[in-house]
């Protein structure tokens, strides 16, 4: 009897390989049983397959732009590597992504990833609302690799939540055909503050409206983005805002406003003033960053600038910018998203996004690779070097917080309402008492 099932079982499956859909039942189990597995298994492994798990992504940089442009290829770039997942992504607008992004926290909706402003990473993961990747970076063992400032603004308590997206930094740009008409050497820029000040009482012409230097003094984020770094530079931080050394900068900038090398309207002015200043000859110098190289070009083709290091006086420092990617606790695709940063910071996919955005990579592997293929582009070389010494801001879960009092302090020592001294010790008042103990 077993012979004849034998026999039977053969002759069933090679007629099922012959003619497709023929095959006769038959009342025996074992030729049923493998029936079942031909006809049921296999469709649903090749269902399976072809539908791939989804992830989402928000991103704040609305339904347009070059931002939300360079972000949609990377998404593809990855649907394309592979078949197990799915990227999809949403943007949002600017102006309405946290309110959107806290109503969905709130209601355990979140996307699986989503891009955040560096400094606003520590504010979320302290709300619990981004996933601990601690024990992923870890075991991906690429950690190293990247700069210590970018990677610095994805931690909290000592923890990552975060991978840095990319960053940018800023730099002094000179108008060397100003410079030179101040006889002034535009082969060897300011590196200090005072070198800096010289040069900008040089080509300073208060007859003509033009001032030497412009200065972005904003009362909103980009003036603690760009006043911070001086604070650093001379040996200060945000948990010493009273001190000699704090001050100091302050005095520096004030002094700048005070005898007319740079204008009053600095603490209106931000990076669309700045950058109209200079190009239009109102402002022998600005500093500003990696954003201008493209614009710079076409607005004002026929100016003729350079860029150098900002000027210190004890220790290098310039602004952080960028962004960094973050997962959300409440993922349903935790995955998925991990998978997704690692293609998209891997030296593998290399530039594609960073440039795309016009963002330096927050990787030291990828920067050696920008360094080397600009070897001969000055303008790229001093924003690599500057990028060394580029410092986050924070990271603090209450950042917004402590950056509005150094905000009002800068409003108000260069609007003449107060001294820098009593300007910056009103912000250590407010600040002190909020900063982790």
């Amino acid at each position: 009897m077993q012979s004849k099932l034998r026999t039977l079982f053969v002759i069933m499956m090679v007629t099922a390989l012959l003619v497709t859909g023929c095959a006769t039942a038959t009342p025996t189990a074992a030729p049923a049983a493998t029936q079942a597995s031909a006809a049921t298994v296999a469709p649903a492994a090749t269902e399976a397959a072809a539908a791939p798990l989804e992830v989402n992504m928000w991103t704040y940089y609305g339904d347009t732009g070059a931002g939300a442009a360079c972000v949609k290829t990377a998404a593809e770039d990855f649907n394309a590597s592979q078949t197990k997942y799915v990227m999809k992504v949403r943007n949002i607008a600017f102006t309405d992504f946290n309110q959107i992004l806290t109503t969905a926290i709130a209601a355990g909706d979140t996307p699986d990833i989503a891009i955040f402003d560096n400094p606003d990473v520590a504010k979320y993961a302290a709300a619990g609302a981004l996933a601990d990747i601690t024990d992923k970076v870890k075991a991906w063992g690429e950690e190293d690799q990247f700069l210590a400032g970018p990677l610095n603004s994805t931690k909290y308590n000592g923890k990552n939540y975060g991978i840095p997206l990319g960053s940018n930094t800023v730099v002094l740009w000179i108008n060397t055909d100003m410079a030179k008409a101040a006889k002034l050497d535009v082969t060897n820029p300011p590196k200090t503050w005072d070198e800096f000040y010289t040069w900008a009482k040089a080509m300073t012409d208060s007859s003509k409206g033009v001032y030497g230097t412009a200065l972005l003094a904003k009362k909103d984020e980009t003036g603690t983005f760009l006043f911070l770094p001086w604070v650093l530079q001379n040996g200060g931080t945000i948990a010493t805002l009273d001190s000699p050394e704090s001050i100091a900068a302050l005095a520096f900038w004030k002094k700048l406003v005070d005898d007319g090398v740079a204008p009053k309207s600095a603490i209106n002015d931000g990076f669309a003033e700045i950058y109209t200043q200079f190009t239009t000859g109102k402002a022998a110098m600005m500093i500003s960053g990696t954003w201008n190289i493209a614009t710079i070009k076409k607005d004002a083709p026929s100016l003729n600038w350079e860029v150098a290091t900002l000027p210190y006086t004890k220790q290098p420092a310039a602004s952080l910018g960028g962004e960094d990617w973050a997962m959300f606790s409440a993922s349903k695709q935790q995955d998925g998203a991990w998978a997704f940063l690692q293609f998209v910071v891997d030296p593998a996919y290399g530039t594609k996004l960073t440039d795309c955005m016009g963002y330096l990579p927050s990787r030291k592997d990828i920067l050696a690779t920008v360094a080397s293929k600009n070897a001969d582009d000055a303008t790229m070389q001093v924003f690599l070097k500057q990028m060394d010494s580029a410092a986050a801001r924070g990271p603090l879960a209450n950042w917004s917080d402590v950056s509005a009092p150094i905000q009002q302090a800068i409003q108000e020592a260069l609007s003449g309402q107060k001294s820098a001294e009593q300007a910056m010790k009103d912000a250590a008042a407010i600040v002190d008492p909020i900063l982790p103990k």
